[in-house]
Formats: structure tokens, sequence, C-alpha cells
């Protein structure tokens, strides 16, 4: 009955919706991972309005600590992962009830949406153990619940970041391990070593999507058409014949292609972790998770990179970075920018339970809110959602 309510609701009052289902205000939502909740915080004053146990997707009593968020604008849904209760939650945004819930064997981890088709993908979290992490889970919700409609095998382990691109309707998974991306057109049919299409970011250093090489490691991605953008959080790397010390990185791929156009470094213990490519203007915007290394190490922040392209050559140029002991490991980064002028960069620090305001000009702290006090890993994932009123279709 549950689920029948939000699809005659949904069909009712969409984003054009009457007043007594709209929300007025910009949000962003941040799973709190050490307490099974999310956390609803309006964008203006980073006042708390909410928060939501996700209790409910508990297994065996265990906590089902929330990872990463994704966030349906147009359908007014909200969805997370439960890496410990092995479970994929939907929820309303209009009242924040648990509409569904769908398992997912061994640590749920992060999300990429395709809202267009109402689809979910889901990537796993740590590897080892017995778990298996080269399949993403493809989910649909177009019926107004969680089914599963696919297994995508991209063959590498430890596949991780993922990303749905609009415009080009690719689906796209970096192995952590491997240093490989996977690139899946969800409308074809499965074909091993085809689609998905396998390739290497480190050509020179392995081209076997089977060997482990920890090299690059990437983390995350993010995408403007026709350009692709991936963290990598390298850091120290021992092989049988060599050390080295590799500097964090940002990738810029040509999606079509799929040819690496340009990479921009940060310090070697920097670790780019999570990015988002803004819809206005040609700038990607970078949480920097920071730490100790082996010969040293490096403050948490983010940053901010402008890239360009001309006469065939493409540039990637750091802007500014904001790095402080005090900001605990930076891990969740979001957007807003909107149609009423709103543009400012929202990032979680992942041991210190806060969440981040900045302006993405100059790189200023503008404001911060506590969100938890306790637990080693507070905050996860961040997304938003950018109200009826501000959107600019």
């Amino acid at each position: 009955m549950k689920r029948l309510f939000y699809v005659i609701l949904l069909f009712f009052f969409g984003c054009d919706s009457n007043e007594n289902y709209s929300i007025s205000e910009n949000r962003v939502y941040v799973t709190l991972q050490a307490q099974s909740h999310v956390a609803i915080v309006e964008t203006n004053q980073l006042q708390i309005l909410d928060e939501i146990s996700v209790e409910e997707l508990s297994d065996n009593g265990v906590m089902s600590a929330p990872h990463d968020i994704a966030i349906d604008n147009a359908n007014n849904f909200w969805f997370t992962t439960a890496m410990m209760g092995n479970k994929v939650g939907m929820y309303s945004i209009i009242d924040n009830t648990l509409i569904s819930t769908l398992s997912i064997n061994q640590m749920p981890a992060l999300l990429a949406i395709n809202i267009d088709e109402q689809k979910l993908y889901v990537s796993r979290g740590v590897s080892g153990n017995g778990i298996t992490t080269n399949v993403i889970y493809e989910l649909s919700y177009i019926n107004g619940f969680l089914e599963e409609t696919q297994q995508w095998d991209v063959q590498f382990d430890y596949a991780h970041g993922i990303h749905f691109d609009k415009d080009s309707g690719f689906l796209f998974v970096v192995g952590k391990e491997s240093d490989f991306i996977a690139k899946i057109n969800p409308n074809e049919p499965q074909v091993p070593l085809q689609n998905p299409l396998l390739i290497s970011m480190d050509e020179e250093i392995s081209n076997n999507f089977s060997i482990d090489v920890n090299r690059l490691r990437p983390i995350h991605i993010s995408s403007k058409y026709p350009f692709l953008f991936i963290t990598c959080s390298a850091g120290e790397w021992n092989s049988d014949e060599q050390y080295e010390e590799i500097k964090g990185q940002l990738q810029m791929w040509d999606i079509e292609s799929m040819n690496l156009l340009a990479t921009a470094e940060f310090d070697t213990y920097s670790r780019p972790w999570h990015l988002q490519a803004s819809n206005i203007d040609n700038k990607v915007f970078v949480s920097l998770s920071g730490g100790e290394g082996a010969n040293g190490d490096d403050e948490s922040g983010v940053a901010c990179i402008e890239y360009s392209c001309s006469n065939n050559e493409c540039l990637l140029q750091k802007l500014w970075e904001n790095k402080s002991s005090n900001y605990g490991t930076m891990h969740g980064l979001t957007l807003e920018s909107d149609c009423d002028g709103n543009y400012f960069v929202y990032s979680s620090g992942r041991t210190d339970g806060t969440v981040y305001k900045f302006d993405p000009l100059t790189g200023l702290e503008l404001d911060r809110k506590n969100l938890m006090t306790t637990g080693n890993i507070r905050t996860g994932g961040i997304d938003i959602y950018q109200a009826c009123n501000s959107c600019c279709d």
C-alpha cells in the first residue's frame, strides 16, 4: 500500500506540485555513518532541518552505516547505501518516509543515478574477505519501488568509483586497485571486454585488468560532456622493482574516444577523493582527504581546478586550494548552482562530523555545521536537493 500511495502521489504532485507538497529551500543530505542517520541541512544558514534514522536498513541487528547519497530532484526521491546493512534504501523527499529497500550482497557503497530512466547503479565497498567487488548492480525504481534489473561484470576487482553521464548515456566505473576504467552502455547487451569496455589508466605500468597494481588508486568520477574527470588518491607505491611516491591526481578524459587529455597533480599525501564538475562553468571541485604517509603528511581540504581545450590541447589549472589541519578528512562533495544565483561548494568531514560551505570563486570557508561528535567515521556521502522554484529547466 505504501508503494501504491507514492506512485499515485508522484503522479499528481511532481516538481510543479501544489504548495502543500513543494519544498521551498535548497537542502544538502549528509550520511551520518557512525549514527546510522542521514542529516538534512538547509543550505542558506546550514541549519539542521531533520535527522532521519535509517536503522530499517540494518541487517540482523548490525548497524546500517549509511555511506552514500543520491537524490532524484525530478521525482522527489532520495537514496542511500547501508554498507553494514547490505541494503539500498529509497525514501520520499516529501516526508522522508522509507518507500522501498533492496538487499545487495556485501557492502553496497557508492551510487550513480539516471534520473530520466529512473535507474540506480550501485558499487561495493572494501575488497577482500570473500567480498565480490567486480559487479555493479543496476536497479530500477520506475515502478515506485527498487528492483534489480541487471548485474554488470566489469572484470576487475574493487570496482568502487561510479558515475552516470546523462548526456552520453554511458556509465563509468573505476577499479581502486587495478587502475582501470570500465565504460558501460547500459542500453546495449553485456559482452565481456566489449561492453563494458576496459581502459587502462596507466598503460606503461599495467595493461592487465586482473592485476591489482595499487599505484594511482582512482577514487571517484564526475563529468561534463564531453569530458570525464577522475580523482586518483595515489601516495606510496611499492612494486617488485621500485618504490615511488605518486602525487595525487585529477585526470581529464574524452568520453567518446577515452583518450587521456590532461592531468593535474596535487601533493603526494593530499589524497584527492570525491569531486564534482560544475554545470555552469569549466571548473571541477575536489575534496582532499589528506593524512599521513611514509615520508610526511598533508592537511585536508578542498580545491578548484579549471579546464580548457584549444588547438587539440587540454589544460588543467589549479585555481585555489583551501587546506587546514582543522578539517577532518574531507570526504563527500557537492555543488549548489541554480537560477536564483546560488553557487556554493559543500564538503563533509569524515572524521569531524562537520559539513562545510565554501565560496567557489575564492575557496574561502563561508560556514560550517557540526552534525555529530562521536565515531571514527562520522560523515560520508553528500548530495543536494535543489527546490523546484530554482530549477533551470
